[in-house]
Formats: structure tokens, sequence, C-alpha cells
């Protein structure tokens, strides 16, 4: 798939209904009635539109245009712009110039990266200027406890949640020796230890941890060679596009891959125009709900307006549509559109109030003076002090014949337990 073109406006539409979740208590800060000036909040993105994560870029892109064009339809005393520049990867300085360009711009957030080892690369050059880093899909621990000033926030959860699931996925459909490839980058060696933790914690058995390199490895008959030589009834890979490679590799062994579970940076890589293998059988966890109904009609009409190619796979798009949400109702209710008024309201709009499930309806309660907990299209967010969602859901797909893809299941997982 190709990346999405870039779009940089104002948009407008209309506000589209979110899913509810549990209700939880917390803190919230004093709210206050709808400004009577229209604020005007600047928002840049550094989501990829190349690079080994350009397959997960459009569903972000255009559900970041779509919360922009839903926000400001519904003249709610705000008003936002958004400019979406390219993240790139690793083996780029493309989410550098990015930032550079969107910091001189005077925007009060940024949303993005996806990957997180492109965030890491950038964090502290937005924490640094006051601006807010909001990820949609940044999934590594380290962010957890990373110093950013309170300007670092994700509504995608922590691998320590995506892992868990990953691994119980393959105990509970019965495998005990479990082979683990992962990329040697933040994303996979976050992930390969809760895998790891899970499955050995669950009964079963880690044959090999075998690590890649995530910006040069073109070729993986080694690794495959080491992690099939030890009979596992389990493949778990965590990569990005390198699946392509590693799964034709894996289909000239006949291996069957019904024994293959990946993670969210490699699930939707492969779809049907893909024939060097077939995948049937494969599974992957992706943190987020599945995305059906209203939401997805909304997300195709808006890719079609963009001018963009349809969507395949809507990886990241709910919690991407959430963070603008959120970043529009924390300036409600700070009554600004600084980074350190947006950082000073993105807990308390997302946790402790009056529950309400669309921009609409939550900036109606901040003008009548309510403290809002909102609950989004990714489920109830809630944020805790560090930026991380406490809550979230994780789905799991599984593929069939022909290389395409079907929802199977999803677990809700709560990380305050």
């Amino acid at each position: 798939m190709t990346a999405s073109k870039k779009v940089t406006g104002v948009l407008t539409g209309i506000a589209i209904l979110g899913a509810s979740a549990l209700v939880l208590t917390g803190c919230s800060t004093t709210t206050s009635s709808t400004p009577s000036k229209t604020l005007d909040l600047k928002i840049g993105t550094i989501l990829p539109q190349t690079g080994s994560l350009a397959t997960l870029g459009p569903p972000a892109i255009e559900a970041t245009n779509l919360a922009v064009k839903d926000i400001n339809a519904a003249k709610a005393g705000i008003k936002l712009t958004i400019t979406q520049k390219d993240s790139g990867d690793t083996s780029t300085n493309i989410a550098t110039q990015s930032v550079t360009s969107l910091l001189a711009s005077g925007v009060s957030a940024i949303v993005g990266a996806e990957s997180s080892s492109v965030s890491l690369t950038v964090i502290d050059q937005i924490s640094k200027a006051g601006v807010v880093e909001l990820s949609p899909a940044n999934t590594s621990p380290t962010f957890s406890t990373y110093a950013d000033n309170g300007y670092y926030w994700r509504t995608a959860p922590s691998d320590v949640l995506q892992g868990k699931v990953l691994g119980q996925k393959v105990l509970k459909d019965g495998a005990t020796k479990v082979a683990v490839i992962y990329q040697n980058d933040s994303y996979g060696t976050g992930l390969d230890t809760n895998v790891t933790k899970a499955i050995t914690g669950g009964g079963g058995t880690v044959t090999q941890n075998i690590a890649f390199d995530a910006t040069n490895a073109t070729n993986f008959t080694s690794e495959i060679n080491t992690a099939l030589a030890s009979n596992p009834d389990a493949l778990v890979v965590i990569s990005f596009d390198q699946i392509k490679t590693i799964a034709q590799e894996l289909a000239t062994t006949g291996f069957d891959f019904k024994k293959f579970y990946g993670s969210d940076g490699n699930y939707g890589v492969i779809d049907p125009s893909y024939t060097n293998a077939d995948i049937a059988g494969a599974q992957f966890t992706n943190p987020g709900v599945n995305v059906t109904g209203p939401f997805k009609a909304k997300l195709a009409a808006q890719t079609k307006a963009d001018g963009a190619k349809p969507l395949t796979a809507y990886s990241y798009a709910p919690e991407s549509y959430d963070g603008i949400t959120l970043l529009a109702l924390a300036a409600l209710q700070g009554k600004a559109t600084d980074g350190a008024t947006l950082k000073a309201n993105l807990q308390s709009v997302s946790e402790g109030g009056t529950k309400c499930t669309t921009f609409a309806k939550c900036a109606d309660l901040i003008s009548q003076g309510k403290n809002i907990d909102y609950d989004g299209l990714s489920g109830p967010v809630d944020f805790a002090s560090n930026g991380d969602p406490q809550q979230a859901y994780i789905s799991i797909y599984k593929y069939t014949t022909g290389n395409k893809n079907e929802f199977e299941s999803q677990q809700f997982g709560d990380l305050t337990k």
C-alpha cells in the first residue's frame, strides 16, 4: 500500500459516536464555560508516509483528518488546523526534519510517530519546545518512565498489555514450545520481553529468542533456521514490513502458517495483493477495537475526499481520532491552546468526570462547567499521570486463503490491576 497524500488545512464535518467502556473514578481539574472567543488550535502530525511502517500511515492520517472535520463542524468554540508530515522510519532523519518544520510553524501538539523508535529520536526535541507529543501507536514500555516533563502522551497501550495478550493467545491455542523472532529495537525488545513473560508464566517454554537488525536486515534465513531447529509448535514474529520477506522464506521450508503469530507492526502488511506466500491461518494481535459501522464508512468517505487510495487496514485509526479529540477537549477545558495548557488538562478530560462519547457532547458539558470523562472509539483511554492509557482493547485477527484477514476476537485489558 502506498502512503496517503499529504493534506493540510481546515476540515469540516459531523461528529460521530464512540465506544463506551468502564466507568472509573479519578482526579480532574476545574472546568469552565466555553470561551467567548474561538480558540485556534494548530496540530501537526508525523505519521509514516514512507518507510517500513508506511502501511500503517493511511488509517491514522485519514482518522486525524476526520477528527478535525468533526470537531470544526461542532462549532463549539474551537477551530483546528492540521498539517500532515512524514515520519519515515529509523533509516532516515525524516522525522527530525518534519518536527523542525512543524515547530517552526507554531503547532501546539504533534500527533505521532507510530514507530516507538522514531518517537525516541524526536521526543526530546518536541518536549523541550513545550509542545505536546501524542502518539496513537507507540507501545514501547520505555515511554512509561521517560523524562518528558509531562509533554508525551499516547492513546495506544504499552506492550506490557499486547505482549500479555499475544502470549496468552499462543498458549490458549495449545502451543507449549514457542520460538520468537523479533526486531532489535525498542518496539521489538519490549514485545519480546512481555510475550516471553506471558508464555513462561503460563506454563509454556520459549525455545529461542532471536533478534534481527530492524534497519538493515534483508535476509532472514539464519534466524528462521535457528528458530525452526528447536521444532517449536508456534512461531511468534515481531517485525514491520520485514514480514513480507520472512513469510516468503518460511513458505519455502513448508512451514504451516497456522503456527504463525504476529504483532501490530506486521499486521495488515500482507494483503491479497501479496502473492509470494499464502499465510492462511496466521494470527495477529493489534491494540484497539475492530473498526466497523459508521466510523469505517466515514473513514472511507474522508479517504475518498482526500484523493487517497482506499484503506485496506484500520490499525490505529480509532486511537488517532481519539488523540485529536482529546487535544481539542483539553484546550477547551483550559481555555487556551498552548502546549502547557494541553498537557495540564489531558488527563482530566480522559477520566473522572461525566461520561461522554463524542466531541460535541463533551464540549457541551465543558460549556456547562462540568468535569468530563471522554470514552472514545478506541476505548475508555483513562490516562495515568505519565501519559499512558490504563485500559485498552487488544484485537486478534486471523488470515484466510488469499491473504485476506478477518476479525476473530478482542480482549479488554486493565494495567491498573
